[in-house]
């Protein structure tokens, strides 16, 4: 419904092609990668083993934007899926519903040749409970700060699609070292600090959950330009124009605060570039400016929106949107 255009951004890395169910590959994978990323999918899994002793040794600072040093003994070859705990963090522990953000270097296990990284590029997000077996595993328990090496051995790996890298070699028999930084948790609801709005907006009506479900409208008149008000301001970075934004969020008419939308409904958070009218106008105005974790009141002029009489079944008029800004980069 908000989409003006169906534009969708490129892969950020290609290890987010090859599990092929990442949060922030929108691309459809191919027949092949669906089938061995379906096949490896840990809806329910237990934490890889832990062994402090395992034989890869990682140096370097903890920074996304530089990639660690990385040696072990070639070959590398691992029965079960092994963690070790490089560098621990006091940060929130992972659990197997959650979708998680890590910068990572992936690494043969028969040669030590680098297969992938996302260092200097944009952190991998993956939802636990869909991605390859042994990813899972690996950060399943582990908590926001740390560093793992987590050896995946052949029966928790990516199958035959590990091919995809083109490197000789590796097939779905090799054991794989892969290097991840754990840098979040994208949150499922807006956290923060309350802001309590000026009088004369519309109120959001929550369930017991905290979860917006209604927009109760008074006698606000349609603003001369997009009004955009903090509800909860959340503590993560501002989103800026053309960054990748996850969001939930309810859509209402202002003339009579019916419901017409709701992502939180529907199961799937929105997301979108913002600020390059990939969205009504009335949403690059005023995300754009917002901090990740915030909630946000919009309250948007039909100019900017779907106008006054659309004809493509979208609501006319003026609308009011309450949008919780989970994830952006």
């Amino acid at each position: 419904m908000l989409r003006r255009t169906a534009v969708l951004p490129a892969a950020a890395v290609a290890l987010a092609v090859l599990l092929g169910s990442c949060a922030s590959e929108p691309d459809t994978p191919s027949p092949a990668e669906q089938t061995s990323a379906a096949s490896q999918a840990a809806a329910e899994v237990d934490p890889a083993k832990v062994d402090d002793a395992l034989p890869v040794t990682v140096t370097g600072d903890l920074d996304p934007a530089v990639a660690p040093a990385v040696d072990f003994a070639k070959p590398l070859t691992v029965t079960e899926t092994t963690r070790k705990v490089v560098a621990a963090g006091t940060g929130e522990e992972v659990g197997a519903d959650d979708e998680v953000r890590f910068a990572y270097a992936l690494y043969a296990g028969p040669t030590g040749e680098l297969l992938d990284s996302s260092y200097g590029k944009t952190d991998l997000r993956i939802e636990v409970a869909q991605v390859t077996k042994g990813i899972a595993r690996g950060v399943l328990g582990a908590h926001v700060g740390d560093r793992l090496a987590i050896a995946i051995a052949p029966e928790d790996g990516f199958g035959e699609a590990v091919t995809q890298f083109g490197k000789p070699g590796v097939d779905a028999t090799s054991t794989v070292v892969l290097v991840a930084d754990i840098t979040g948790v994208v949150p499922t609801i807006a956290t923060g600090e309350a802001v309590t709005p000026p009088a004369g907006l519309p109120t959001v009506v929550l369930d017991d959950a905290g979860v917006p479900q209604d927009v109760e409208v008074t006698d606000t008149a349609p603003p001369a330009d997009t009004v955009a008000q903090t509800l909860i301001e959340g503590t993560g970075p501002v989103v800026t124009s053309g960054m990748q934004v996850k969001m939930q969020y309810v859509g209402a008419t202002l003339a009579d605060g019916e419901v017409f939308e709701s992502s939180w409904e529907s199961g799937n958070a929105f997301e979108t570039v913002i600020g390059q009218g990939q969205v009504i106008a009335g949403w690059d105005k005023g995300i754009p400016g917002q901090t990740v974790g915030s909630r946000v009141l919009l309250v948007i002029p039909a100019a900017d929106a779907y106008g006054d009489a659309p004809t493509g079944g979208q609501p006319a008029g003026a609308l009011v949107f309450v949008v919780d800004i989970l994830d952006a980069y």
